[in-house]
């Protein structure tokens, strides 16, 4: 397991994320390595785990879609308070999976959007909604237009900044007041973005992202 451990590390270090892919699909403990890997949202290296268990769990859901839909059971149960321990990137490990194989799991976004009722979800829940409307997977799930919304005005900036880039995603009309001030914001927050952690003003963040989305218009 250490030797695997290692291996998995060392292609994240490389971004050689097809590698991952093909050492999951030798070997389905790389999951589990991923989830053990994705505990320090500062460390890029768990950022590009949680992305990296979307593809591998994608790739592996084609061909034992039970063992994936084991790994699902786990990350959502370790957000429960009874599994004694606490999913600090299950919410963001559950949205890159749903993307990856949206098909399989057209039930989890629902429940990752309600783990936005802990605040420690809060943001992995946004950010997971954010991914999954940019790949148009959220039109069906109840809550998370509302969620979004509710969030523009946060006192925290990556909240609102997550709230808003999900907003633009879903096609928002109704955020545009909140995005129009955001443009202007110039507090620096940490993204995860081109598998680089990279620390930008939210006002250049939402520049980027509402271009081209009736939210920014």
């Amino acid at each position: 397991m250490p030797l695997l451990k290692d291996e998995i590390k060392d292609a994240l270090k490389r971004k050689d994320f097809e590698g991952v892919i093909g050492l999951a699909l030798k070997n389905k403990k790389v999951l589990s390595i991923l989830i053990s890997l994705a505990y320090d949202k500062e460390d890029v290296l768990c950022w590009r785990a949680i992305e990296a268990m979307g593809k591998a769990a994608g790739a592996v859901a084609e061909e034992d879609p039970s063992a994936v839909r084991n790994i699902v059971q786990r990350l959502i149960w370790s957000v429960r308070e009874e599994s004694g321990s606490i999913g600090w990137s299950a919410p963001e490990m559950l949205g890159e999976i749903v993307r990856n194989s949206p098909a399989a799991f057209a039930d989890i976004p629902s429940i990752i959007l309600s783990f936005h009722e802990e605040e420690m979800f809060l943001k992995g829940v946004l950010w997971a909604m954010g991914r999954l409307a940019e790949a148009g997977l959220v039109h069906h799930v109840t809550g998370a237009a509302e969620l979004s919304m509710a969030c523009l005005n946060h006192n925290d900036p990556q909240v609102r900044c997550l709230a808003a880039i999900a907003a633009c995603h879903m096609k928002l009309g109704g955020a545009k007041d909140a995005i129009s001030r955001m443009i202007s914001d110039t507090e620096r927050i940490t993204i995860y973005e081109d598998h680089e952690l990279r620390a930008e003003t939210v006002g250049d963040i939402m520049k980027s992202v509402s271009a081209g989305f009736p939210c920014a218009h």
